[in-house]
């Protein structure tokens, strides 16, 4: 009976997140198209609210610990642990600032879904592609400078326990707390001295895997971090392992406190 009502209600959040997005894209072509700059920035500010919107219908409610309400409202780079498509969902939700994305290019080929993130301006990456890392890592940097904050997942994807078959560019490993961080965001922080903020998602796969392709209610747990600015490492990697270990120690912490076998 759990499983049946597991996917019922899978198949309402489907329906309300269809309907939320064709409800709201008239808005977002109109604010994209139509005016200018400003416009883009009105669309991604307000995702704010239409990610909460989607949570609410979810029945996904957040507990956040750590430095929040943010207490800054200059530009930095936001680093957060990657589980699930709902991640950008989550993050969307409980940042106000001036924001850009940096996403795997395929999703900038999804219908409609993608022509919103190329002309709102998002950053995409072609992760197996030099080149594209190259322009995706100029394009931030020009986005900093013009006054935005960045998101990066820095794992570079996700393999979650039991995805074996998932393609990706870097070696994920299964059964993982956290992987290895990729090294741009930590570079980009020190060449444009801006500082860097973590963002824990402790149990997003919980709430949705694309495993199981549903959708549970219940609690999301996120830990925000305090800024760490670079101008105290003289290395990136120093600084990758640094953020790291933070984002690693917070994940165990909360393992533990379930009683979970730990995961190295």
């Amino acid at each position: 009976m759990y499983h049946f009502l597991i996917s019922v209600w899978t198949i309402w959040c489907l329906f309300i997140t269809i309907f939320v997005f064709l409800f709201f894209l008239p808005i977002n072509l109109l604010l994209i198209f139509c005016f200018g700059e400003l416009g883009k920035d009105i669309f991604v500010r307000y995702n704010r609210y239409i990610g909460n919107i989607l949570l609410f219908f979810y029945c996904i409610r957040k507990e956040i610990k750590g430095t929040y309400p943010f207490n800054h409202n200059k530009p930095c780079i936001y680093i957060v642990n990657h589980k699930s498509y709902l991640d950008v969902i989550i993050v969307a939700s409980i940042i106000p600032h001036k924001i850009k994305y940096l996403g795997k290019a395929e999703v900038f080929d999804w219908p409609l879904v993608g022509l919103l993130a190329k002309y709102s301006g998002q950053i995409p990456v072609k992760r197996e592609d030099k080149i594209s890392r190259n322009n995706g890592y100029n394009s931030m940097k020009r986005a900093l400078e013009e006054g935005f904050s960045i998101i990066i997942f820095p794992e570079g994807g996700w393999k979650n326990n039991g995805d074996s078959k998932s393609s990706n560019p870097y070696s994920l490993k299964e059964n993982t707390l956290l992987q290895e961080f990729r090294n741009g965001s930590f570079r980009l922080s020190l060449e444009s001295s801006v500082p860097i903020l973590p963002i824990v998602l402790m149990n997003a796969e919980d709430r949705f895997s694309d495993l199981s392709l549903k959708v549970t209610p219940g609690l999301i747990n996120i830990y925000v971090g305090e800024l760490i600015y670079p101008n105290k490492f003289d290395d990136s990697f120093l600084l990758n392992k640094f953020c790291h270990e933070i984002m690693y120690n917070q994940l165990k912490k909360y393992n533990d406190s379930l009683g979970s076998k730990e995961i190295q």
